[in-house]
């Protein structure tokens, strides 16, 4: 026996109205963008809790959009600035107030994101106790899908990081020379000296009293702080060193010039500092501050060139 045909009462009480499908319409596209991975949901504005599988393996990483972006980008793709957290920390931490990369996002409209190093406690794999995590191909495949969902400038892609995220960015650069303008460790040493296949800018800091990782001398057989600065220099063909001495001879700032494809390389040694970020004041610099404006100054330039 058939079932009983629905009665004309009972399709109104089955059929929203039309107000009531206006309600349902963004929930419905919340729902199918979050089944299906939709990029959509990557560009709004705020900071997303993010996974990517990488060498099967799920990486975790926080990816922060500034409010301008949708606006921004329709007259020029943004930059991208990815931060690499310390020995023991995460992507989280990375994100934190006490490096302002966030807020700085906001300010200058450029997108970041923080990725997740694996292992207990948390290293990169460029770092002295790294263990191998692929951690180099994750970055690399991070880079792709942020190039793929958001609409990021290829020649403005930049790294900076701090302790063994220093390490990395150094090991990056080595291994993945086309993928990032410039460089910005913190604390960080050349693990080896592998010479990237491209010239990349370069702008480090290092405190002259770091006991984490010392500044004059290495526990690992690795160039010292400076002379991780002299190696890309000499990779990238720069002048010889320029040194200036800034706040009141508390800084002292070595510069490297003229490099291929009009690289530079920036080097500030802080007499007392720490294994800290620096944070400005008047015996150090505002490490942040600085490595945008570098970044700014050093992006690749469609035919393969740096700079403005």
């Amino acid at each position: 026996m058939p079932p009983a045909p629905i009665g004309n009462h009972a399709m109104r009480l089955l059929t929203p109205s039309p107000k009531s499908r206006a309600l349902l319409a963004p929930l419905v596209l919340l729902l199918l963008g979050t089944a299906l991975g939709s990029p959509c949901l990557a560009q709004e504005s705020g900071t997303h809790k993010r996974t990517l599988k990488s060498n099967d393996k799920e990486r975790q990483f926080l990816l922060h959009i500034p409010r301008n972006y949708k606006k921004a980008v329709k007259k020029e793709s943004a930059p991208l600035v990815i931060m690499l957290h310390g020995r023991t920390s995460n992507g989280a931490m990375a994100a934190s107030r006490y490096y302002g990369w966030q807020e700085l996002s906001e300010k200058e409209g450029f997108v970041a994101v923080f990725p997740t190093a694996l292992g207990s406690p948390t290293s990169w794999e460029g770092a002295w106790r790294g263990k191998k995590t692929n951690d180099s191909v994750f970055l690399s495949d991070l880079i792709d899908l942020m190039l793929e969902e958001l609409k990021i400038d290829e020649n403005r892609v930049f790294m900076t990081g701090h302790s063994s995220g220093g390490f990395m960015s150094f090991s990056f650069a080595a291994s993945n020379a086309d993928k990032v303008a410039a460089i910005a460790p913190v604390a960080g040493l050349v693990m080896d000296k592998s010479k990237p296949a491209l010239p990349v800018s370069l702008i480090s800091f290092h405190g002259m009293a770091d006991s984490i990782v010392p500044y004059g001398t290495s526990r690992w057989g690795t160039p010292t702080a400076m002379e991780s600065a002299e190696l890309f220099a000499k990779h990238n063909g720069c002048k010889a060193a320029e040194r200036v001495e800034l706040n009141k001879g508390k800084v002292h700032l070595d510069t490297w010039i003229k490099g291929k494809k009009e690289t530079e390389v920036h080097f500030y040694s802080i007499e007392g500092g720490s294994h800290g970020w620096p944070q400005g004041g008047s015996k150090s610099v505002a490490a942040t501050e600085l490595i945008w404006e570098f970044f700014e100054a050093h992006p690749r330039k469609p035919d393969g060139k740096k700079g403005k």
